[in-house]
């Protein structure tokens, strides 16, 4: 055997990352806080994994992009139709529609919508006037750093989960509203003159398919227990190692010598150790010329013996090496991955140009039709998280005393085909 520098392998264990016990929940400011995931660093672990997977980081930037849309638009309720359907106007409160217009909620809105999709759970906080009669602030604590209490009464902010506990000169909590009426808890606040400038948290708006009770699963999570987003980005790992170290050769010629008994006698070295230290330095050399890129379609020259008393002649053998890595099989692996993790989120590979060559999930072409049915079928089936956020929204507005009648609709661009039309924007959800 021989000795290489070259060797890429992968082992996968199926143990936790963290080695100690996981705590269920931690203290500070003498209250219990509940801890998200093993050893309370399952955010910091998603973070990890996003950032790495390619495909993934694109798939929860394009489910943020697609439900937010072109924004959304304030509308007045006139009443319904024969058929049912309302009746609505553009909304002329000026102050409304200055709010709908700032930079204050297009922050909240896509930090809501990456946070709800990266970790499936995000943390709106109001700030109050003086007196507590108004609302003057809404926005989005990152998800990031956010723990519930036990009680569900407290939200618990701070920086750094990922390396300690909070400490009281970094650590801040934040009384958080009931989950099951939000808005009449704040109204009985105010009422008490509890208001009095300082932030209250609204109920951790989660993935409403999770059934967990204080933290929510993305969607997501199901393709990386699963292992496929593991496998999505090893693929390139290994293509990227075996692409670097593949010996593609283009001739093979043959000489008859014994080589190595002749370029390194037996006799000149004191011990064995020394000698097949030196035949194994003089094999890394001859590696390394011919590995990579640069020395592709090289000539390699061995050696072969023949016995005196031999009748083969002696002649060199040239033969012509038929070299190609091999990638068409990892390639459809990672496809197939990519797809999984796509699926895991109701996503059709289709609308991000991802319709697979070959293999299990051949036949996608990813035509207009595909994309323009796949973009539709998304802004469809984020409607539930669209109104999860805005929830907060109108929460401002009725407290604030400008929900009469008040309607928001996001505002989308369709898709259409050129025979019907440009694309167009649509008022919709």
């Amino acid at each position: 055997m021989m000795s290489s520098e070259r060797l890429f392998a992968v082992t996968i264990s199926n143990q936790q990352k963290y080695t100690e016990e996981p705590k269920e929940t931690f203290s500070f400011d003498n209250k219990e806080f509940v801890c998200w995931g093993p050893g309370n660093r399952y955010p910091d672990e998603a973070v990890r994994v996003i950032g790495s997977t390619g495909v993934l980081s694109t798939a929860i930037g394009f489910k943020a992009r697609t439900s937010f849309g072109q924004g959304v638009v304030p509308m007045d309720l006139k009443g319904y139709d024969e058929n049912g359907e309302q009746i609505l106007v553009p909304c002329q409160d000026k102050n409304v529609q200055q709010y709908f217009r700032s930079y204050e909620f297009r922050q909240y809105m896509s930090q809501a919508f990456r946070d709800i999709f990266k970790f499936g759970n995000c943390f709106p906080i109001f700030y109050f006037n003086k007196d507590g009669s108004k609302i003057v602030r809404l926005v989005l604590r990152n998800a990031r750093h956010c723990r519930i209490s036990k009680d569900k009464q407290w939200l618990c902010v701070y920086p750094d989960f990922d390396d300690s506990l909070p400490t009281a000169d970094k650590g801040e909590v934040i009384r958080m509203l009931d989950e099951d009426d939000p808005f009449l808890d704040l109204e009985v606040m105010r009422e008490q003159g509890k208001l009095n400038g300082k932030p209250i948290a609204f109920p951790r708006i989660r993935n409403y398919y999770s059934n967990n009770d204080y933290y929510g699963i993305p969607d997501w999570d199901a393709a990386w227990k699963s292992g496929w987003v593991d496998i999505a980005h090893r693929i390139p790992q290994f293509l990227a190692k075996s692409y670097a170290n593949a010996m593609t050769l283009m001739w093979h010629i043959q000489i008859p010598e014994d080589y190595w008994k002749t370029k390194y006698p037996e006799d000149e070295y004191p011990n064995k150790e020394e000698r097949t230290a030196k035949i194994n330095e003089a094999m890394q050399e001859i590696e390394d010329s011919l590995c990579g890129e640069e020395n592709a379609n090289k000539t390699i020259i061995t050696e072969y013996g023949i016995e005196e008393y031999s009748k083969i002649p002696r002649e060199w053998k040239i033969e012509r090496l038929k070299n190609e890595i091999d990638a068409k099989e990892r390639l459809s692996t990672s496809a197939a991955a990519n797809s999984e993790i796509l699926f895991s989120m109701m996503l059709n590979p289709s609308v991000l140009g991802a319709g697979m060559p070959g293999g299990a999930y051949a036949g996608n072409a990813g035509s207009g039709s595909d994309i323009r049915e796949s973009f539709l079928v998304s802004v469809i089936t984020t409607y539930i998280e669209k109104q999860q956020v805005l929830d907060p929204v109108m929460m401002v507005l009725r407290f604030n005393g400008h929900d009469d009648g008040l309607v928001l609709k996001y505002k989308e661009t369709i898709l259409t085909t050129l025979n019907t039309g440009q694309a167009k924007e649509e008022i919709t959800t």
